[in-house]
């Protein structure tokens, strides 16, 4: 991860010093490790009426991060934002609107938005929302997806305090083995005999991908030469050159929102059972911030708002993918063709035939409604 300037931590909100992301910011302030602690900061803070700019100083903000030293992690904080920060004010409404100075002195266009204090009187408690107000347009937008901590200033004379409390957005994903995109991966992997299709991950793409529907029409397993039974949302049976294969997911846990996922599916045939276990972690917390779980940690770097470069764990995965595709090379049936085979003498003529059937829908269609209209 580069180096982000002043002007990119501070942004058109307070992306780096409160951890909230707006819709008219495209820039990444690092990690968001907090889990869903409750973080806090205090500022030191002077008010200018004549200039409406509010003047913070302080130790800045710090973020729990799962910090690289050597050969060991620490979940420790890291200050993320500088410590002194100016902000021009102003009032929409009853609502209080924060331009953030960048690294050139001047004030962003864009504006973090707060509602529960005094119309006119910067000072009280503020609640920030998803919104942010454009000055050079005079009008706000807002999205829920951006609210990523629940944010709090507490203004009193010569002081601000900051509280966030991370907010979880992460919904459990429901699993369908029979309409994901994996069950037509598997398909793909015993017709090429090629095992390393075979992504668990893909049990989270369901019947919205073409790709997951396949698998399910008549005419493409019997061009690949297969035989289903006993499908459930958890697996089933196929039958393919002389081989019966059975198809179990032990365990599935994946979430939109975070992606982070834990899955273990089960290929048995001939007596022998290739488990595959992958455990994929972006939303770090302090239990994963082991030293014992080094081996699986990707690693990235970034600077502090002091300008020290620092290293951090980005994402915990852990996957015995090597020793699976060994275990399956070992029970897959001979090679009906190859991959080219498959996209000429299937996907090709499948699409081609879809086509053709949206076409003959839409003409169809359209002599209903001529006919409607001659017969009124």
């Amino acid at each position: 991860m580069k180096h982000l300037s002043r002007a990119a931590l501070l942004g058109t909100t307070m992306a780096a010093a409160f951890g909230f992301y707006a819709c008219g910011d495209d820039s990444s302030s690092g990690p968001s490790n907090l889990g869903n602690e409750v973080m806090s900061s205090s500022f030191q803070m002077i008010i200018d009426d004549k200039s409406q700019t509010i003047s913070l100083s302080g130790d800045g903000f710090k973020e729990n991060m799962c910090v690289v030293n050597g050969e060991t992690v620490q979940w420790k904080p890291v200050q993320t934002s500088p410590s002194d920060m100016l902000a021009k004010y102003m009032f929409v409404g009853d609502t209080l609107v924060l331009f953030w100075q960048d690294e050139d002195g001047d004030f962003e266009n864009y504006g973090d938005m707060f509602i529960g204090g005094s119309a006119g009187s910067v000072y009280g408690t503020w609640n920030m929302v998803p919104c942010e107000y454009k000055e050079s347009r005079g009008s706000s937008s807002c999205d829920e997806d951006d609210l990523e901590y629940n944010t709090t200033l507490s203004i009193s004379n010569g002081a601000v305090n900051i509280t966030q409390t991370k907010q979880t957005f992460a919904e459990a994903s429901p699993l369908d083995y029979s309409t994901s995109e994996y069950r037509w991966s598997l398909y793909v992997s015993l017709y090429t005999g090629v095992a390393s299709n075979l992504d668990p991950t893909l049990l989270s793409y369901n019947s919205l991908s073409e790709a997951g529907s396949f698998a399910s029409k008549p005419e493409v397993q019997a061009a690949l030469g297969i035989v289903s039974s006993d499908l459930s949302t958890t697996g089933e049976t196929i039958t393919i050159a002389g081989k019966t294969f059975t198809v179990r997911v032990q365990n599935f846990q994946t979430f939109v929102g975070n992606d982070n996922s834990s899955t273990s599916v089960d290929i048995s045939a001939d007596g022998i059972t290739c488990s595959r276990t992958a455990e994929r972690i972006y939303e770090l917390t302090s239990d994963y911030c082991k030293t014992e779980n080094m081996a699986y940690f990707d690693i990235d770097d970034d600077y502090d708002a002091n300008g020290n470069k620092y290293y951090y764990v980005d994402s915990y995965k852990k996957d015995n993918m090597d020793e699976f595709y060994a275990c399956m090379q070992g029970i897959m049936p001979p090679p009906s063709g190859t991959e080219e085979d498959l996209l000429s003498k299937v996907v090709t003529p499948l699409y081609k035939k879809t086509a053709e059937q949206d076409d003959i829908q839409a003409i169809l269609k359209k002599s209903q409604k001529r006919l409607s209209r001659l017969a009124k």
